[in-house]
């Protein structure tokens, strides 16, 4: 196993036992024998089947492992056929197929071609790059290269190779690759798309702050004020804004007096990750209303959401 892999990658590694196998679910303990092996400074586990196990399960084991442990997966196989190993190349599922082939995306390296390319682990989706998929959903952007997204989001291209690597690394199907070269791809409409990066999304809410007096220089509003805006649903007795990190220090939000806990507050701040300005700047977008309230228990809550959706994104 070793010798193969040093052989094919020119390059020296190391393998040893991986000790952690309680955090897996009994069916994966007892389906594989595990490794850590570390090449190129990137630490990855080595997963080998006991048995043969179905290109769909085998693929399905191999993201929970990665969940788990927080590092890529590496599937070491024995036996393999062309198509299931056609399928994985594909998909981007890194293996080694003993004395055949070795595959891993995460370093870059489709050795056939003999690039390297380093590509960060990545298990939760940055702010930013939540932000550009909102964007190019509202945009219905399509067909686009590193140049033409720093151009749409006003940032480095470096900051969007970075996004293109955690949109291959968290294994989301909007990029096309052609050799070296990915493009961000339109697939679908809105709700198709919305319903594809869903299960990626997370919370832009940072922090909370229930101040004791209003901020009337505050005037980007979120949370169920954004709502009520772009609803037929009531304000709160108190406004709700948002504020970036930066805007916290630059208003002195944070040395306000707070509220006790059950008392009504003049004002919420919400502090942000991201910012995609709406009418004019004066509402943060309504996805992001969406995400930071979908899990409020509240049927007038949950209707308004859904009026909003339809009124101002589909």
């Amino acid at each position: 196993m070793k010798d193969f892999i040093e052989k094919t990658l020119h390059q020296t590694i190391e393998i040893r036992p991986y000790m952690e196998i309680k955090k897996f679910p009994l069916i994966i303990e007892k389906n594989y024998d595990f490794f850590q092996m570390e090449i190129m400074k990137q630490i990855c586990i080595l997963a080998r089947p006991k048995e043969n196990i179905g290109l769909v399960a085998l693929r399905r084991q191999q993201k929970q492992i990665e969940r788990l442990t927080g590092r890529y997966c590496v599937m070491y196989l024995k036996k393999m056929n062309y198509y299931s190993r056609d399928k994985m190349l594909e998909e981007g599922n890194s293996f080694v197929w003993e004395n055949h082939q070795v595959y891993m995306p995460f370093l870059g390296l489709m050795l056939s071609q003999n690039e390297i390319r380093e590509i960060s682990p990545c298990f939760k989706i940055s702010f930013l790059t939540q932000k550009f998929l909102f964007m190019a959903l509202y945009g219905e952007w399509d067909n686009l290269t590193v140049t033409a997204a720093a151009d749409k989001i006003h940032v480095s291209k470096m900051s969007v190779t970075r996004i293109f690597d955690e949109l291959e690394s968290l294994d989301i199907p909007v990029l096309i690759k052609k050799g070296r070269s990915r493009r961000y791809i339109r697939t679908g409409s809105k709700k198709e798309i919305w319903n594809l990066i869903r299960p990626f999304l997370r919370t832009p809410l940072l922090k909370e702050y229930y101040l004791e007096r209003d901020m009337p220089n505050l005037s980007v509003k979120s949370g169920i004020s954004g709502l009520s805006e772009l609803s037929m649903l009531e304000d709160n007795p108190y406004p709700t804004y948002a504020v970036t990190k930066h805007e916290i220090r630059k208003t002195g939000i944070y040395q306000e007096k707070q509220i006790p806990a059950g008392e009504i507050p003049a004002c919420v701040i919400q502090e942000l990750g991201y910012f995609i300005p709406f009418r004019q700047g004066k509402i943060i977008d309504p996805l992001s209303i969406y995400i930071l309230l979908k899990d409020m228990d509240d049927p007038r809550i949950e209707t308004a959401l859904e009026e909003m959706l339809e009124e101002y994104v589909w």
